[in-house]
Order: C-alpha cells, then structure tokens, then sequence
C-alpha cells in the first residue's frame, strides 16, 4: 500500500461508521513489520484509526508471520472458508489483484466474504514498474477495467490516486540504488529479463506512479 492509497483509505473510512466496517478483511495484509515499520503509514492513517475507533480488523494474507490473523490462500476452499466465518461486513484490497492469475475468481471471492450491502476498497497500481510477490501479471487497470471485475456490485467510488516517484525511494538509498542500476546497465547478459526490469525502472524517476481506486457495496 503506497502513501497515497493510504491518504485516500484513510478520508473513506472516516466518513463511515463503525457498524459499516467492523469486522473488516484487510486481504493480503503482509506481516505486522512491513505495516507498522517497512510501510509505517499503513499503520499510521489507516489501521491504527481504524482501532482507535474499536474497528475489528482481521488481516490475512498467505505467510504465517506476526501481525497475520489469518493464515491462508483465498483460493484455497477450506481457507476461504476460515475467512467467510469472520463475518466481514467491509474488505480492504490493495495492491493484490496484479500479482494472480484469476481476478475475475478473486472479486467473486472477495464479494462472497460480504453480506448484501457490505463494502470493499480495492486498488491497484496502474502505472507501476514490476514487483513480483511472488509474480507480477503487468495487470495495471483504468479505473473502468478495474471496475468492471465486479459487475454484481455497486461502485460508489473511483479514484485515480498519484504517488510518488522512483526518485523519492533513491533519494533515501541514492548510492546502493544509482550503482545498482549503473552496474546492471553494462552487464545484460548476467540476466536479460532483470536488466530490462532495472532499466524499465528508471522510467518512474520523473514520473508518478499512479493507482487505480475504487469504493464498492455488494449488491442485494
């Protein structure tokens, strides 16, 4: 989850009550680290709000790790089945549908943790360089592609959020990651499809990324 989908998060749920959200799926949750220090405005504008408030979170994600209340593969029918009895009334779903193979199976999924009228936040990046977790399809939708993989529901909110740039990450890290890519550039041959990805990259250093938002309610 960028900053700006955070930010984004952050203003929706704020306008919705408790009794809208609790309980709610953060799907594909990563560990408690990567949220609280590795991406410390997760925590920061989204989950720590939410608790304050005394929204029930339950985050899941495939890694056993600390911070992972649920263990499991949404794909997996007995997994699926352990998500289905938290009785989710909303789902959070950033940045997941890009790294499987079956979106259309994972928004029916997805709607089918929820009750009629329950709500899901779901975004994807749209200009984004690859990240594999542990693949990455390329799949970077509009917001009418993204949209349209849950026809059964209602959208109440579509928003195209700007991030960062490549720039602001090697800002932080400017020697390991400028060498990096100077010292990639003269040896494609150590790994063509990697140099290709490090060169790709460099795109992103004068522009944005961006990220496809939507707001949806299960339809009755």
């Amino acid at each position: 989850m960028m900053r700006c989908d955070a930010e984004w998060l952050a203003g929706v749920l704020a306008r919705l009550s408790n009794d809208e959200l609790s309980p709610l799926i953060n799907l594909g949750a990563s560990t408690q680290h990567f949220r609280e220090v590795t991406q410390p405005h997760i925590q920061t504008l989204v989950f720590g709000p939410l608790a304050a408030r005394g929204v029930r979170v339950v985050h899941a994600d495939r890694k056993a790790a600390d911070g992972v209340d649920v263990v499991g593969d949404i794909f997996d029918d007995a997994d699926f089945a352990r998500l289905q009895a938290v009785n989710a009334r909303a789902v959070v779903c950033t940045h997941l549908f890009e790294h499987v193979r079956d979106r259309d199976e994972l928004s029916r999924r997805l709607l089918e943790l929820l009750p009629e009228r329950g709500l899901f936040f779901v975004t994807v990046p749209s200009s984004y360089h690859e990240h594999n977790d542990p693949i990455d399809t390329m799949f970077r939708p509009s917001l009418a592609e993204l949209a349209a993989l849950f026809p059964w529901a209602q959208i109440l909110e579509q928003r195209e959020l700007i991030g960062e740039t490549y720039w602001s990450h090697v800002r932080r890290r400017p020697v390991t990651l400028f060498a990096r890519h100077f010292f990639r550039f003269f040896v494609p041959f150590f790994g063509w499809k990697a140099w290709k990805r490090s060169m790709h990259k460099l795109y992103w250093l004068a522009h944005n990324y961006k990220v496809a938002a939507i707001v949806g309610r299960k339809a009755t």
